[in-house]
């Protein structure tokens, strides 16, 4: 079922965004190259620790002038830094599918800044232990391991682009995701792309913010 969902939202994205798209224009594939940084050179500290995340995109223009079309996908296999005494660090991996709509700006120095906002739809597995103290008996100590989670979420985000040459350009961004698990169940600390986990909030909510650099170049 989850292939399923995860074929249709590609092919609605692809057939959307190709129906519009305009031939004369530059199209880009990218990949970001800062995300797992972090994870490994602050593993104590940062929340999600030695995590491997490959995130590439494919930038389209559409007939509209200065708009256009962000389509990502991602992986990501990692940990979550130690939480709290009752929830440990746990372990998740998952896939998720981000598609943006994109404004760019075109007047002074707002001339290489970018807008966008859209969906993205992520599907997780993730697994961890949990403790309870009980100072009669002993601590009570337990696991779970989940697969199959699905998470559906919206983002927004705000990008400047660097030239460096005719064919390539640096890309910074700051996103913001917000987001729900379609059926939570356990407390999920990280939920691939689409961010924190709560545990006041019904298991079920989710988000980040974050910061990235991404490598683009112009494929035709």
């Amino acid at each position: 079922m989850n292939r399923l969902v995860c074929l249709l939202f590609l092919s609605m994205l692809v057939s959307n965004a190709n129906a519009q798209e305009t031939e004369k224009s530059p199209h880009y594939l990218g990949i970001d190259i800062i995300n797992s940084i972090p994870t490994y050179l602050f593993p104590n500290r940062y929340f999600i620790r030695k995590t491997i995340i490959i995130e590439p995109y494919y930038l389209l223009p559409i007939k509209k002038p200065n708009r256009g079309f962000l389509i990502g996908a991602g992986f990501a296999d990692g940990s979550t830094h130690e939480y709290s005494f009752h929830y440990p660090s746990q372990h998740f991996r998952g896939v998720y599918f981000r598609m943006a709509y994109e404004i760019k700006k075109t007047q002074g120095w707002q001339k290489m800044l970018r807008v966008g906002y859209g969906p993205v739809l992520s599907f997780a597995g993730y697994s961890g232990n949990y403790r309870f103290a009980g100072p009669a008996f002993g601590d009570y100590n337990g696991s779970f391991h989940e697969k199959g989670q699905v998470a559906l979420g919206t983002e927004g985000y705000v990008a400047y682009d660097i030239n460096l040459n005719k064919k390539l350009f640096l890309r910074l961004l700051i996103r913001n995701v917000i987001g729900a698990r379609t059926k939570p169940s356990v407390y999920a600390q990280y939920f691939p792309g689409l961010g924190y986990g709560f545990p006041w909030a019904n298991n079920r909510f989710l988000y980040s913010a974050n910061f990235s650099v991404g490598l683009f170049h112009k494929v035709r």
